[in-house]
């Protein structure tokens, strides 16, 4: 009969039950993303309620709440939150940071490559390797627009394997850096002018229009967002947008994307691919800075210490804070914070622009 419940829709459904309650486990307890995870599980159990008549009279209450996100509102205004919350003068202070942190999407293009190699299509491939920004914001931006079947998947991935990744990050910088190397010093930040850091906002607005245009709604927002800050004549704007107005929108975004993660979708192999190039991507990503960072220790009298290279994700500032633990531990006097937030901040930009640059050749209309 019309709108019975199939033992496979049940069977679907519980098992998304128990997925939505472990990331709530794991967003109270680990506090990973919990602004985000909180409502996307919320979505994915509203969304793949078993009763027909109910997901008909809920569908369009979701596909209002899905258009903030097709249309870029969501991304775009949290991304100007961002900014304006955002202190950049150690990017500034320090602009070889910013050169080494803008090395992430070498680490992209490889991970597209072998999503490619494992049949995927390039538009989903390409928007997996960009979870390896370590934003996730970036990543649910160019699925959205160019490959919008596997949103659900790719958010749930993006947003769920940092906590994973930070895991399995100290062997990888053990494989990589040595132990002399782990406790090289780096000298304190140079002062910047609130001067400095509106013209280097400024800057960044005009190039990222000027550079990659199909970025205006990421890079250029967070720039817009940075400018607003440190003009320092609307602070409580800039207050406002980085606090009550971004959270409350990335809530709204997790629903958005819960409700698209259907029970076919995370239940399948191309999720499986999904999580394998995610996390591909996140740890060549660091990988590509630390190298990177070695290689210019090797010409240079002025060291870097490549721990910093750890800290190249989009996930600020957490990055950087695991990248002050680390350091610690083998110096408790080093103080490599400042330094790996540049790192990040610099990451970030990166994925960004990488989002930008991704959806006009895949699927920018």
């Amino acid at each position: 009969m019309a709108g019975e419940i199939t033992l496979l829709q049940l069977g679907l459904w519980v098992l998304i039950a128990v997925l939505a309650l472990g990331l709530l486990y794991i967003a109270v307890v680990f506090r990973l993303h919990p602004v985000f995870l909180v409502p996307l599980a919320g979505g994915m159990l509203f969304a793949n309620i078993p009763i027909p008549n109910l997901t008909a009279f809920l569908a369009p209450f979701f596909l209002y709440l899905q258009g903030g996100l097709t249309s870029g509102l969501y991304p775009a205004l949290i991304f100007l939150g961002w900014g304006a919350g955002a202190n950049l003068t150690y990017l500034v202070a320090h602009p070889r940071l910013l050169v080494l942190g803008l090395l992430t999407p070498i680490a992209f293009l490889l991970v597209l490559l072998l999503g490619w190699g494992m049949a995927l299509p390039l538009s989903q491939a390409g928007s997996a390797a960009l979870v390896g920004g370590g934003d996730g914001l970036a990543a649910v931006f160019l699925v959205s627009q160019v490959a919008p079947e596997i949103t659900g998947p790719v958010a749930l991935a993006a947003f769920t394997l940092t906590g994973l990744y930070f895991l399995l990050q100290p062997y990888l910088v053990e494989l990589l850096i040595s132990k002399q190397e782990r406790m090289l010093r780096m000298p304190p930040s140079r002062k910047v002018s609130r001067r400095e850091s509106l013209w280097f906002a400024a800057a960044g607005l005009v190039l990222t229009l000027i550079l990659v245009p199909w970025a205006a709604l990421l890079t250029g927002m967070f720039f817009l967002g940075n400018i607003l800050k440190e003009a320092g004549v609307m602070d409580r704007v800039a207050r406002t947008l980085s606090n009550r107005l971004a959270d409350i929108l990335v809530v709204l975004l997790g629903l958005a994307v819960g409700s698209q993660c259907q029970a076919a979708l995370i239940f399948s192999f191309t999720f499986l691919k999904i999580i394998i190039l995610g996390l591909a991507a996140l740890m060549l990503a660091t990988a590509v800075v630390i190298l990177a960072i070695k290689a210019h220790n090797l010409f240079s009298a002025q060291k870097i210490n490549p721990l910093i290279g750890a800290g190249a994700l989009g996930l600020v500032p957490d990055a950087a804070q695991m990248v002050q633990i680390m350091g610690r531990r083998e110096d408790p006097h080093n103080n490599l914070f400042y330094h790996a937030l540049a790192t990040g901040q610099a990451a970030l930009i990166a994925s960004t622009l990488t989002a930008g640059l991704l959806w006009s050749i895949l699927g920018g209309r």
